[in-house]
């Protein structure tokens, strides 16, 4: 490189780092109420039961919340956790015990089992480090790769900090957002892959693999897929823009480089679909969402997000805050419609513009648009009106990126303000459906945030109408999209608890006292809080969720439980959870439930017939045997034991290992969820296990002594590590012969 060269190139690289450090400062900054401790973000606060003196926020609550789905606690904490502490003790994570009778961990998926930023769970707070991992990911990869597109340093700054604070971010935290942060990354390799073959340099596919195997471990698939549409979408389209030689030569790295990563993740993808077709889906079974799109009426929100209020806040809208997965706000909006007139890359451009239409179509049930869902494979099974919009968030950052840096280079004020009057009118009319439906916003936070909206929707009509008089409208544009990216990002962020008091003592009796039996729980400890404890619980709120299980559930404890999720009820003014423990204290019982766990008040109508059963007298079904502000703990008589074999000794380890001793060959009984995939030895020789009853295990017992060991695989895993083996060698390879082409150039 030439001396003069290198000069010039400093200043600009000073100054990329100085956007490389705003991009992973900025989310630090704005979550440091959470960080710092005056904000809560552990769920356990929110979500678990076992919290009292839960005081809010600064926006108050609850509502608003500081998030949509629940399963920021149920699913991605609390076994999430419980993967982190397996991989750290060693083990592989492919079976919880302490979820149902047993369920799999890593092919359940939501957990996020086998990502490698699930570890971070394992610290104190460490859900807030994850998310704030994935933001920063998120980030630092839309920022490369719109340099890498061309765009200016202010624009790109600009477009990545606000994909990095994106709705999808603001509003869920959930596994729903693990995928996120690779969909820019894999872009980033596409464009990497195109701009080497366009020049006759070798390909390299790094970014590409690793983002398609870190959006398949991160614990969402539904995500992932709707994510990959984009990227061959993008795929196509960068491949028409070149020569008919390279053309096919960029298209078949880029299919390598995927199917490289699928390779690398095999394991969790087989562990997936061999669970799959042995559990209940809940909504994505038969006809799935071919049918469902979001209300007309709460369309809005997508340019204004808070005009409904916070998070659950306004009664009589909560099936949009239920369906809904992210919002644009009014600056991106204007700079999108701006940036998909531009000459420079014009076909993505519009295929970009496509992108946002055909999907915001889809998710509010466009006539015509919405039959897209049938046509389109799989998509009818994902709840797409929800998992879409990181991509039309992504495809608006780009586009609003390559606006700013048009007007750096070329305002064009008639546009700007046909932008503006453009997304002006797309707000007013989106008043219309609300006004037939009778949606009337109410609250503080509802009309702060239409005051906010019109606010930015104001200053951008000054920059429009004001262009020549502004030293650097690309600049002053840019500083609108980041402060309307943060604004919004906040709400959420500032309604989260400022105090709680977490009862532990009732989770350590059971730890102290449960061994290998079970509990139930009726209100405290909620559902899947029992991994996060570890000690078992045979309540779950999970998807996939097994079959037998759910199945076992109606037939013999609870016939009113909906199979998914595990708390809800078939006929609400059915009986209820605790009416069904009443009339089954046997059936629990037997799958050795030792304790059930009841709020300390029972005054609520769902617990009528357990409050007569406790005060009868005597009472042998039942015995309190623990009580604090949070929680009762109720004894059931005689649980079955975990291991059990007639006539014999049985001393056990743990759940998956015990000493037997026999003097007539017998059978040995153990209550976990029998499912294809589990193996036993004795005496380290191969025992078949078989079914017992209905969904158990037992294995043969010879007389003697017995060491047994039972372990968990997904069956034909030894052919994913084979893939993972040899995409791990085909990565490898690639990386180092793209780092020799370039070190030779």
């Amino acid at each position: 490189m030439h001396p003069i060269e290198s000069a010039e190139r400093l200043p600009q690289r000073r100054q990329f780092a100085i956007c490389v450090a705003i991009v992973i400062l900025a989310p630090l900054l704005v979550k440091a109420p959470l960080l710092f401790g005056i904000l809560i973000s552990d769920p356990v606060a929110l979500y678990t039961g076992i919290a009292t003196n839960v005081l809010p926020g600064p926006f108050g609550g609850f509502p608003p919340m500081p998030t949509i789905d629940p399963n920021i606690a149920f699913t991605s904490h609390a076994l999430g956790y419980r993967a982190a502490l397996d991989v750290l003790s060693g083990h592989l994570p492919w079976w919880n015990h302490y979820e149902g009778v047993g369920a799999p961990l890593a092919g359940e998926m939501q957990a996020a089992a086998l990502s490698p930023l699930n570890v971070l769970l394992a610290l104190p707070n460490g859900q807030l480090y994850m998310h704030l991992s994935l933001q920063i990911i998120a980030g630092l990869s839309t920022l490369a790769l719109l340099r890498k597109l061309g765009c200016a340093l202010l624009a790109a700054l600009a477009g990545a900090l606000a994909f990095e604070f994106n709705g999808t971010f603001a509003w869920l935290a959930n596994a729903i957002v693990n995928p996120v942060p690779f969909l820019p990354m894999v872009l980033l390799g596409v464009e990497n892959l195109r701009e080497r073959v366009a020049e006759g340099r070798r390909g390299n596919a790094a970014w590409i693999v690793v983002g398609i195997a870190a959006s398949l471990y991160a614990g969402f698939p539904e995500v992932a897929y709707l994510n990959g549409l984009l990227i061959v979408v993008w795929t196509l389209v960068r491949a028409a823009s070149l020569p008919g030689a390279q053309r096919l030569r960029f298209v078949m790295h880029v299919a390598v480089g995927g199917l490289v990563g699928l390779a690398i993740s095999a394991p969790v993808v087989l562990a997936f679909f061999d669970y799959l077709p042995l559990s209940e889906t809940g909504g994505h079974a038969g006809d799935g969402f071919a049918t469902v799109y979001m209300q007309r009426s709460t369309v809005l929100g997508t340019w204004m997000p808070y005009a409904f209020g916070g998070i659950f806040q306004l009664p009589g809208i909560e099936g949009f805050w239920g369906a809904i997965g992210g919002y644009a706000g009014i600056a991106l909006s204007v700079l999108a419609v701006y940036g998909m007139f531009g000459t420079r890359l014009r076909g993505l451009r519009i295929a970009l513009a496509i992108w946002v239409v055909v999907t915001l179509g889809m998710t509010y049930g466009v006539p015509g648009i919405h039959k897209l869902v049938r046509v389109i494979p799989g998509l009818k099974y994902a709840a797409f009106f929800r998992y879409f919009p990181p991509s039309w968030e992504l495809a608006l950052c780009v586009l609003s990126a390559l606006a700013l840096t048009d007007i750096g280079l070329q305002p064009r004020p008639v546009r700007l303000k046909l932008a503006v009057v453009a997304t002006a009118l797309a707000c007013l009319l989106s008043l219309i459906p609300m006004i037939q439906h009778n949606v009337v916003p109410t609250g503080m936070i509802a009309h702060g945030g239409a005051a906010f909206g019109l606010a930015i929707l104001f200053a951008l009509a000054v920059i429009a109408w004001r262009t020549e008089a502004i030293r650097s409208p690309a600049a002053a544009l840019a500083a609108v999209l980041i402060v309307e990216s943060v604004v919004n990002f906040l709400v959420p962020t500032l309604s989260h608890p400022r105090h709680s008091t977490v009862h532990l003592a009732g989770v350590r009796y059971l730890q102290d006292n449960l061994g290998l039996n079970r509990f139930a729980t009726f209100g405290p400890i909620a559902p899947n809080y029992g991994s996060y404890f570890g000690i078992a619980s045979i309540n779950y709120n999970d998807l996939p969720a097994p079959t037998d299980w759910t199945r076992y559930i109606n037939a013999h404890l609870d016939s009113n439980q909906e199979p998914i999720p595990g708390v809800s009820r078939h006929d609400p003014n059915g009986p209820s959870a605790a009416d069904s423990l009443v009339a089954n204290i046997s059936a629990y019982a037997r799958i050795g439930v030792r304790y059930a766990v009841v709020p300390d008040n029972l005054d609520a109508p769902r617990f009528e017939k357990l409050r007569g059963y406790l005060a009868s007298a005597p009472n042998p079904g039942l015995k309190q045997v623990y009580r604090d502000e949070a929680m009762r703990i109720l004894e059931l008589p005689a649980p079955a034991p975990y291991f059990s074999a007639p006539g014999c000794t049985v001393k056990p380890r743990d759940r998956d290992a015990a000493h037997v001793q026999c003097d007539a060959p017998s059978t040995l009984s153990r209550l976990e969820l029998f499912m294809p995939g589990w193996r036993a030895t004795i005496n380290g020789s191969d025992a078949p296990i078989a079914r017992s009853g209905e969904i158990f295990q037992e294995i043969a017992l010879p007389a003697g002594s017995s060491d047994i060991q039972f372990r968990f695989l997904p069956i034909h895993m030894k052919w994913a590590y084979l893939a993972l083996l040899l995409g791990c060698l085909v990565f490898v390879f690639d990386v180092v012969r793209g780092f020799r082409g370039a070190k030779a150039r």
